[in-house]
């Protein structure tokens, strides 16, 4: 525990110089306690990892939903980043990153890919839902959230961990970009991937 306590600073760190690079932020500005919050339903599919992979999107419809928070008032138009959850749900990491990235002048959009499909946890059966199906949820949302106003669609960066960090990996593929991204989808800056599982290899690996 100690030793993961101690790499946190070192990945804040990288994270915060891809944000610099890739996202061109702003100065940093304190986060603001009239940050707006959101919740803001959408629509997705469920697909099985095979379904994913010949390019299906005709699974089982479903509305899932993601808190979109602003870190200040105004009408600008802000980077953003969207955060896939880990196996055990939205924890208190995830608010720990959102809190960080809000400090930072950034909106994040965090995707709650489990509740509305049923599922609490998939920690001890990962079998509930194939390990690629949050990448449809990640598409999708970067659909939605690149037409809000406030929200700058080309600068916008998705970030994972551990069951979304592997998501977050395999979204960076063209050939899942082709079959799954809408043709208007602005796709991301950048993918983080924090300790994904990177078992699964694939013949088109771009």
């Amino acid at each position: 525990m100690r030793r993961i306590a101690e790499g946190r600073p070192f990945l804040m760190r990288m994270c915060t110089v891809l944000l610099l690079l890739v996202l061109l932020l702003s100065p940093a500005m304190p986060y603001a306690q009239v940050a707006r919050m959101e919740v803001i339903p959408f629509e997705s599919v469920t697909l099985t990892d095979p379904e994913f992979l010949r390019g299906n999107e005709d699974g089982k419809l479903v509305t899932i939903a993601g808190e979109l928070r602003l870190p200040r008032p105004g009408t600008e138009r802000l980077p953003a980043v969207i955060l896939l959850h880990s196996s055990g749900g939205i924890s208190g990491q995830i608010t720990d990153w959102e809190q960080y990235f809000l400090s930072l002048g950034v909106a994040t959009f965090v995707i709650d890919s489990f509740t509305s499909r049923g599922i609490e946890s998939t920690i001890n059966n990962q079998s509930q839902l194939g390990r690629l199906a949050q990448i449809e949820d990640a598409y999708r949302a970067l659909n939605l959230i690149s037409k809000n106003p406030r929200i700058d669609g080309s600068r916008v960066m998705l970030v994972g961990f551990s069951r979304g960090g592997q998501d977050s990996l395999y979204a960076s593929m063209t050939r899942f970009q082709k079959k799954h991204a809408a043709a208007d989808n602005p796709g991301f800056a950048a993918y983080v991937a924090f300790y994904p599982d990177c078992s699964a290899h694939y013949l088109d690996k771009t």
